[in-house]
């Protein structure tokens, strides 16, 4: 499971960004507690806990940012990913479990799900702020209350199969709960906010 959430995340983060970003300076290192020392408290590293319950944290929520940075000019943020609710008993509408299926690829769903949850708080300290969850356009930047379209579930509702959908940083409108009109070009918000030449 750890490997899988980690190939999510690295994907969301190192690999789209490079490809497809237009930061030809683009650098970024994603590392984990599991294979790596803690490197936090250094310069220029962020960090998300994963990890614990709304009780133990105070904090009602799946996930939050420290801050939402634009043009990252703090490196050393933190955010948070609950999984009380993300483990919950199905139907819960917020659980990984309210979308698996016999035929699911469990390791695979709750993995890229999970990674995509991370991704969006690292979004929030790169600079990003929500994008209409209720478009025809996913994106990691997507406001809650629409989690099957954050997860990649596809057509048939179901995670873990053929027709999941490979969500990732794009450009979308804003979310109208939020006081922004327009639209945000997600995916090079976050590939600048980690150009060498920043910092």
């Amino acid at each position: 499971m750890i490997d899988a959430v980690v190939a999510s995340v690295k994907e969301n983060i190192a690999t789209d960004l490079a490809k497809k970003g237009t930061d030809p300076h683009f650098a970024v290192r994603v590392l984990n507690s599991r294979d790596n020392p803690d490197p936090f408290g250094q310069p220029d590293v962020s960090r998300v806990v994963v990890g614990g319950t709304i009780a133990e944290s105070g904090i009602p929520t799946i996930g939050i940012s420290s801050s939402i940075d634009p043009g990252n000019y703090g490196h050393e943020d933190t955010a948070l990913v609950l999984l009380d609710l993300l483990s919950a008993a199905a139907p819960n509408p917020n659980s990984l479990n309210t979308y698996l299926g016999p035929r699911s690829d469990k390791i695979g769903f709750i993995g890229r799900g999970l990674g995509n949850i991370i991704t969006h708080e690292i979004g929030h300290y790169s600079g990003n702020w929500h994008t209409d969850q209720f478009d025809d356009t996913a994106n990691l930047m997507d406001q809650g209350g629409n989690i099957a379209q954050m997860l990649g579930v596809g057509a048939d509702g179901i995670g873990g199969t053929a027709d999941d959908v490979d969500v990732d940083f794009t450009t979308d409108s804003y979310t109208p709960q939020e006081p922004f009109t327009g639209s945000e070009d997600t995916l090079n918000t976050t590939a600048w906010a980690y150009s060498r030449g920043l910092g």
